[in-house]
């Protein structure tokens, strides 16, 4: 039996298996705002060692995006999503070398702004979904 510890993990987990690829997108995205939200506040309390994880996963949430990306389908968007992704990547380097706040509140902006983007877009499908169904 899982312990109280567990619970949220087990709630993402379900909410991950019951989601579609749009919808896993805006997960990942806002998954990457709340890493580098943690990670901003550990290098203003200077907790370095929860800045390093943060940043981590930041990164491996930017990687599940570009392996998420289908070129073929998306042609130049998914090319420029790549390009967008790896060069946050890049940021989370240089912040996590150099504890740059200023830098890290840039890509944490971007990671706010892809998630509402993505959640947008998310949002207008489902409504041309339920438009068609009608």
């Amino acid at each position: 039996m899982a312990g109280p510890g567990r619970a949220p993990q087990a709630y993402q987990q379900a909410q991950v298996m019951g989601s579609d690829r749009r919808q896993l997108v805006v997960l990942l995205c806002r998954a990457l705002e709340r890493y580098l939200t943690r990670a901003e506040q550990a290098i203003r309390d200077r907790e370095f060692e929860t800045k390093a994880d943060a940043l981590a996963k930041a990164h491996a949430v930017l990687s599940e995006l570009i392996c998420s990306l289908n070129n073929e389908a998306g042609g130049e968007v998914a090319r420029g999503l790549r390009r967008l992704y790896l060069g946050m990547q890049r940021h989370i380097v240089d912040v996590d070398l150099g504890d740059d706040l200023e830098l890290l509140a840039e890509v944490l902006e971007m990671a706010r702004l892809l998630a509402r983007t993505w959640e947008e877009a998310l949002r207008r499908c489902l409504e041309e979904r339920a438009a068609q169904a009608a």
